[in-house]
């Protein structure tokens, strides 16, 4: 398998991916950004892939990361990419949906998750790494429900996802967590969303807040203000 050395956050990320298989996008560094990490806080990443979301939240404030992933070579991915980055990460490789769980009795301030979310009836992928990487072929309820049982009190879960699937998320979601916020992301000014940004507080009262659309790229295509703020230079949602 051939790789590529790939640049996120400016230069701030170094990233190894597979040139045919699973390849980091611009969800991935959203979600992070979403993320508020203090520094040396704890961090689980559900459903990690190459590692892309631990090395961008820790570029951006030093923490103590997890990284759950099922696929053993994506696995060892995100240990070269812990590595490059100088990111304190420990890797584990399980399968979220089995009885044994690793991770059992353990909590942590903040739980992010970018979840395979693509319809099997839409998968047009051939290669195995990116079908396992990106088709939602499991229940999405158990999978929320997992990160969620992971969670400290007042930590902070983070979500990004499709915008049709609300109806699903916002019911577990709301049964724990309190101020949820949801970030609609959207390409061009005047268009639907195509994502969703999730962030909510386990043991939190407050109302749910959906903000005005985040907007990623100018109507001639150039990114906004918003999106370099982002993806080059790491900031903060």
């Amino acid at each position: 398998m051939e790789y590529t050395i790939d640049k996120f956050l400016g230069d701030k990320v170094l990233l190894k991916q597979s040139k045919e298989g699973l390849r980091a996008t611009s969800d991935s560094v959203l979600v992070a950004a979403l993320t508020p990490v203090k520094k040396g806080e704890s961090v689980l990443d559900v459903g990690a892939g190459n590692g892309v979301i631990g090395c961008c939240v820790n570029a951006r404030t030093p923490c103590q990361i997890t990284a759950i992933e099922t696929q053993s070579d994506l696995c060892s991915l995100i240990q070269e990419n812990a590595d490059l980055n100088k990111a304190k990460m420990e890797v584990i490789q399980q399968d979220i949906f089995s009885k044994h769980d690793p991770l059992k009795g353990k909590l942590f301030h903040h739980v992010i998750t970018n979840p395979p979310f693509y319809e099997i009836s839409k998968n047009t992928r051939k290669n195995p790494e990116q079908k396992k990487a990106y088709v939602q072929d499991f229940d999405l309820k158990k999978w929320l429900e997992y990160c969620l049982k992971h969670l400290r009190a007042k930590g902070s879960f983070n979500l990004i996802h499709r915008p049709e699937m609300l109806g699903q998320i916002l019911p577990v979601l709301e049964k724990k967590l309190g101020n949820i916020e949801i970030f609609p992301i959207i390409s061009k000014e005047g268009e639907p969303a195509k994502r969703i940004l999730v962030r909510g507080i386990l043991n939190k009262n407050g109302p749910l807040t959906l903000h005005s659309p985040l907007i990623m790229h100018t109507k001639e295509g150039k990114r906004t203000e918003f999106a370099e703020k982002i993806l080059r230079f790491g900031g903060t949602i």
